[in-house]
Formats: C-alpha cells, sequence, structure tokens
C-alpha cells in the first residue's frame, strides 16, 4: 500500500470519527490485501453511552447502530471523492467491552501491490 495512501486514511479515519462521535481515535492499524483494507482501532466509549449504561441498553444499541450507519455513509464518500477509488463494500464493528472497532472496506480495484 502505497505510504501516502495509508496515511490519508489514517487521518481520514479519524477526523470522520471525531465529526461523528465527538472523539479521536486512540490508535489504528491498517492492513491492505489487494483491493481491501481493515482497519483495526481503539475507540474509546462516548461519556454519554456510558451514563445511559445497562438500563437504556435498547437505545444505547439503537444510537449504536444510527451512528455507525452515518460513519461508514460518511467514510465511503470520503474515501471515494478523496482516493477516485468507488468502495463496493464497507463493513464496521465496534465492541464496546473491550473499545475495539473493526472495519474493512472493499474497492473496485487494488490498492496494494
Amino acid at each position: 500500500m502505497d505510504l501516502s495512501f495509508k496515511k490519508q486514511l489514517f487521518i481520514l479515519y479519524n477526523e470522520i470519527n471525531k465529526e461523528i462521535y465527538s472523539m479521536g481515535v486512540q490508535s489504528q492499524k491498517i492492513y491492505s490485501i489487494e483491493n481491501q483494507v481493515l482497519i483495526l482501532a481503539k475507540i474509546s466509549r462516548s461519556p454519554l453511552f456510558s451514563m445511559l449504561g445497562e438500563e437504556e441498553r435498547g437505545l444505547v444499541s439503537s444510537l449504536d447502530a444510527v451512528l455507525t450507519s452515518k460513519f461508514k455513509q460518511r467514510l465511503k464518500e470520503k474515501l471515494e471523492s478523496t482516493f477516485d477509488l468507488k468502495v463496493t463494500a464497507l463493513f464496521k464493528d465496534y465492541d464496546p467491552g473491550t473499545e475495539s472497532s473493526s472495519t474493512v472496506i472493499c474497492f473496485d480495484r487494488l490498492v496494494a501491490k
């Protein structure tokens, strides 16, 4: 993967995280294989979600789903406009217990050699 692509992707992912969640990424690693990119990140849970706690589990799950959907939409838009690549699939999941996030992005062509 081109170093400038990887660096730009680091920055882009963190900026979108700040935009959606008002918090930056603690750490992230980016791996690529042919036309796929895997981003593993540590992201602190928003204090709002912690405050809602177990009593509002349904609400927290709903909010998580909406925010994840917005994040994916924004990430796809920015990736396609910044890198002139078409995103063919984008998957994201977050584990609140470990504050770990994984994102898989598939592009229409190679991003790594």
